[in-house]
This record gives structure tokens, C-alpha cells and sequence, in this order.
């Protein structure tokens, strides 16, 4: 295929993408920009959303469809709405046929059934499949988020060594992740990520009575945290962890402090399962107090969570069973009989949850460990292969480009070059070369007609004499060299030289710099900076960019060319 050809077919395609890009706005960019920085459940944003949404259906684009699918699950506040999401973004991702995209849209859907239902059989379900893919893939990031999640599951279980051995992986790679991250919302995540870990091996920590390491972990998490706005949050699970670990000391006025301050944070984010569990303590430190009022008022904010959402930690269940015997005390047989159906209901869901991910997750999970290893040798020989074409490919088509570029470069220099020559060789006088001024308007300067006559004379005489090469001339100087003001002066260059001072000035050195090039072989044996102070101008870049301006083509440039036309090599 002759260079003609791959020319013109490469013109085609970039005219075809121009025509493309202009019938297509806003741009998926444009579109997110409209709503990226909203908070979580703003939906203000879901129009937006929409747009996003239309737009990669429109286009096929099956990769943003997951992202426009996974915004919309982020900013809608309905947890039915999140799930229909969900499975949409599961649906894409399946047509995008990426291994990491499916694998985020199951943990996608897991985190919803996790966080807003509580229900552990459908969550678990979902990390498992999200494991699968994500096994398949290089996205260390995603696979240690699908260990964390599984991590809180195995937790939740009473797991608590397994639990640990995926926090501590958890841990590792967010850790080292953060502190070599340049981008700032990368390190976020990275140390968000560490710091949820963090928080779960304390928990897990102090159920295995491991007490001393979990105080550790805890005076970590809090130095970490420490008057960092953007982890909030993460704070407040810290200094919930500090009230409880209290709380187990008999410290009970400190254990209502950092409770009570840990809870409104946690209560904002609508994390109802430690918001119940910090409700439980609560009460029970008010009965320690002797405020029975205050205590069972806790205890019904623990049932009040529960009735909301049907799920309860193991922990915050025990709410009811001091409930059971403040109404037995008191004889009262309604609230007893309410309050005990409840514990039943309680338990009922906490034995179904537990014994169904007791029995499953596990052992799918370990054994996609082996699917893992065989996929990475597969892939292992493949890359090897497609590195060594790519590498080819690349570096063929780079070299082409770097060709053309230059040969492109050359004709430009040509003919700029020829131009410039042409103009020189035309006119009769230096200046001539320079923009011709336009007409004097008289409705800007009245001059008086003698004084611009003898303005004339003195300017020709100035440009005759090539005076405009004395270094640090200026206007006031000139004025008075000339015995007239300088505004006057100003105005009469303005009018009959077409352009203010500093760029005639300007012109009359570059055009008289110029000419000699062309004219006397040494001047192009000099340096573009000895070149600059030979006409008056002290910048050697000032100088190299007027030079461009006013004649087309660069200093450095034409001497080049001016070398090669003497030697008959152009």
C-alpha cells in the first residue's frame, strides 16, 4: 500500500471520528461531572444518571452501562430500587463480557443485601459468585475487596481466626497500597480500606478475648483517624469499639462517653446494626446507674431497629431479655408475652442465617483457590505471546509515525522558508517586509499637519539610519531625542506605522536581523542570543518568538535552511 493511500485512508478515519464526536454531546465525562461530587442518596443526581444511562444503551457501551447502572445504585435511597440496579449492572456486565466487571456487580448486589437487608444467605451467595470472576482477573484491588467482605461474613459467624486471616491480607495490601499512591482518590479508598480491616480485627479481637491486642489495633484505628474530617465514619466505629472495650472493664461512665459520641455518626450513615448494638449498651449502663427509665428506653430503640429492618446482631438480642424481666418484674404480662415473641423471632432469623452460611460459603470459597492458580498459568503463557506482537506492533507503527511527522515538518520548514525568501528578495527595503500600516485615522490623533510632517523625517531618518538597534530604546527616549512629547509621538506611530511602539520597534530589528541572514553569510555563523543583542533585543526568547511571529518560521530554523539553499542541498 503506497504512503499515499495509508494517507489518505487515515485522513478518512479522522474525519469520520471528528463528525462523530461533534453529533455526539455531551460526553460521558460531561454527563458524570453533573453529579460525581453529590453525596451518597442525593437524588438530585438520578436525572443526570439517566442521561449517563441512555446514552451507553444508545451506544452499546456496555462498560459505562455498568457504571451509569452502579451510580444509580449510589444515589438512590430505596433499597428495592438499589436491587433492581443491581441486577441490571449484573446484566451488562455480563454482555461487556469482562471478568472484572461481573465480579463487581455480584459484590455490588452482595454489599446491597449485606448493608441494607442484612440477610447473609443472599450477600453470601453473591461474594462467592463476585470471587469467582474476580479470580480470573489481575485486579488485586477488587479480589481484596471480595476477602474483605467475605472477612465481616466469617466474623459475623463467630469465625473469628478465619475472620482475622483475611483482615490481615485485607490489611497488607491497603496498607502498602496507601502509602505508595500518588492519586488522592486512590489513597482514599486504600486507606479507608485499611482502616475497616483495622476495625474488624478489633472486633473480632475482642470476642476471642484476645484483649491486649485488640486495645493495640484500637489505639491504632484512633491515632489514624485523629481529626481526619473524611474519616468520619471510620472514627466513629473506632471510638464505638473504645466504649464497649470500656464497657467489659466496668468503666461505665467512660463507656457512655465514647458511645454516645460514636453514635450519631454511625445513626447519619444508617448503619442500624452497630446503631442497635451501641443502643444495647446504652441500656445497660443506665440499669448500672440505677436509671431504669433511661435503660429500657435503649432497649426499646434496639426492638424499634429490629421491627425496621428484621435483623439483629447476637450481641444487641440480648436487649430482650432484660426486657423480659423488667415486664416480669413488674407483673406486666402483655409486654412480657411482646417481648419474649420477639426474642423468638430474633433467634429464629440469627439460627437461619448462621447455620446456612456455616454449611456453604466456606468451602466454595476455598476451593476458588485452585481456579485461580490454573487461570494464572494460562494466562502466564498467553501474555507472553501477546506482549511480544504488541511490543511489535507498537513500536512499528510508533517509528511511522515519527517518519511522517518529520517529513511533514520538513515541507512545512520548505515552504515557509520559500515564502519568507520570496518576500525578501521582492522588496526594496527592509521594512517593506514588515505588515503594511494602515491608513492614518484622523478621528483618533489630531496631530497638528506640521508637527506630523516633521515627525516624518525624523522617523525615516531614524529607520534610514538604522537607530531602532540601540539597545533599551524606549518611547520617552526617542520623544526627546525627537524634542516632542511622547504621547504625541506615540500617536503618529500608532496611525502612519500601524502598531504601537514596543511591536514597530519590534518589527524594524526582526526585519533588519532578518535581512542580514539573508544577505551576509557570516551573520549566520553567530548565536541565536548574539543575533538578539545585534538588533537590540536583550531576551534571547523575546527574541526567537518575534522572530517566529513576524517571519513564520523559527530563528533556529532558518538558518538551517539558509545553510542548505547556499549549499545548493534545499
Amino acid at each position: 500500500m503506497s504512503e499515499r493511500t495509508i494517507l489518505t485512508f487515515f485522513l478518512l478515519i479522522t474525519g469520520v471520528m471528528l463528525l462523530s464526536q461533534k453529533n455526539v454531546s455531551p460526553s460521558y465525562a460531561e454527563l458524570r461531572k453533573k453529579y460525581e461530587n453529590l453525596e451518597k442518596e442525593d437524588t438530585a443526581a438520578l436525572p443526570y444518571v439517566s442521561n449517563f444511562i441512555q446514552k451507553a444503551k444508545k451506544e452499546n457501551n456496555f462498560e459505562k452501562l455498568c457504571l451509569g447502572y452502579k451510580d444509580a445504585v449510589f444515589f438512590t435511597t430505596d433499597a428495592q430500587v438499589k436491587l433492581s440496579y443491581a441486577d441490571s449492572t449484573i446484566a451488562a456486565a455480563f454482555k461487556s463480557k469482562k471478568n472484572e466487571l461481573i465480579s463487581d456487580a455480584f459484590l455490588g448486589k452482595g454489599i446491597i443485601y449485606y448493608f441494607n437487608f442484612r440477610k447473609f444467605q443472599l450477600a453470601s451467595d453473591e461474594y462467592v459468585k463476585a470471587h469467582q470472576y474476580a479470580v480470573k482477573t489481575d485486579d488485586e484491588y477488587l479480589q481484596k475487596k471480595i476477602i474483605y467482605h467475605l472477612g465481616v461474613v466469617k466474623s459475623y459467624l463467630g469465625y473469628y481466626s478465619k475472620a482475622l486471616q483475611l483482615f490481615n491480607q485485607s490489611i497488607e495490601f491497603n496498607e502498602n497500597k496507601a502509602k505508595n499512591e500518588t492519586n488522592a482518590n486512590l489513597r482514599f479508598n486504600y486507606c479507608r480500606g485499611y482502616l475497616n480491616s483495622l476495625h474488624q480485627m478489633v472486633i473480632c479481637h475482642r470476642n476471642l478475648n484476645q484483649n491486649a491486642k485488640a486495645d493495640s489495633l484500637l489505639d491504632v484505628g484512633l491515632s489514624a483517624t485523629k481529626n481526619k474530617s473524611e474519616f468520619t465514619l471510620e472514627r466513629a466505629y473506632f471510638l464505638k469499639c473504645t466504649g464497649i472495650i470500656f464497657y467489659k472493664n466496668n468503666q461505665y461512665s467512660d463507656a457512655l462517653y465514647y458511645l454516645k459520641k460514636a453514635l450519631p455518626v454511625i445513626e447519619q450513615k444508617n448503619d442500624f446494626t452497630w446503631a442497635a448494638v451501641i443502643h444495647f449498651y446504652l441500656g445497660n449502663i443506665y440499669l448500672k446507674h440505677g436509671d431504669d427509665r433511661k435503660g429500657i428506653m435503649e432497649f426499646k430503640k434496639v426492638d424499634s431497629i429490629y421491627n425496621k429492618h428484621q435483623f439483629l446482631l447476637p450481641e444487641a438480642s440480648d436487649s430482650y431479655r432484660s426486657l423480659i424481666r423488667y415486664y416480669k418484674n413488674r407483673q406486666n404480662e402483655k409486654e412480657q408475652l411482646y417481648y419474649t415473641d420477639q426474642l423468638l423471632k430474633v433467634n429464629e432469623g440469627i439460627r437461619r442465617d448462621f447455620s446456612y452460611l456455616a454449611e456453604k460459603i466456606y468451602e466454595d470459597f476455598e476451593i476458588a483457590g485452585l481456579v485461580k492458580e490454573k487461570h494464572q498459568l494460562e494466562k502466564s503463557i498467553t501474555l507472553q505471546k501477546m506482549t511480544i506482537l504488541l511490543v511489535f506492533i507498537l513500536s512499528s507503527g510508533l517509528i511511522l509515525f515519527l517518519i511522517r511527522r518529520y517529513r511533514k515538518r520538513e515541507q512545512n520548514l520548505k515552504q515557509k522558508y520559500a515564502e519568507l525568501i520570496l518576500r525578501l528578495n521582492i522588496a526594496q527595503k527592509p521594512e517593506e517586509v514588515l505588515p503594511q500600516p494602515q491608513a492614518p485615522s484622523r478621528n483618533k490623533n489630531e496631530l497638528p499637519g506640521d508637527l506630523v510632517r516633521r515627525l516624518k523625517i525624523k522617523i525615516q531618518y531614524f529607520e534610514d539610519h538604522h537607530q531602532f538597534l540601540e539597545a533599551g530604546l524606549t518611547v520617552v527616549k526617542l520623544a526627546d531625542r525627537f524634542k516632542t512629547n511622547p504621547n504625541y509621538l506615540s500617536a503618529f506611530i500608532h496611525d502612519y506605522k500601524g502598531a504601537h511602539f514596543s511591536i514597530y520597534l519590534m518589527n524594524l530589528r526582526i526585519s533588519y536581523i532578518t535581512n542580514k541572514l539573508n544577505s551576509d553569510p557570516n551573520y549566520l555563523k553567530f548565536t541565536v542570543k548574539a543575533l538578539s543583542q545585534m538588533c537590540g533585543i536583550a531576551s534571547r526568547n523575546n527574541f526567537a518568538t518575534h522572530f517566529k511571529s513576524v517571519n513564520g518560521i523559527g530563528v533556529s530554523d532558518f538558518i538551517k535552511m539558509k545553510r542548505k539553499d547556499i549549499k545548493g542541498d534545499l
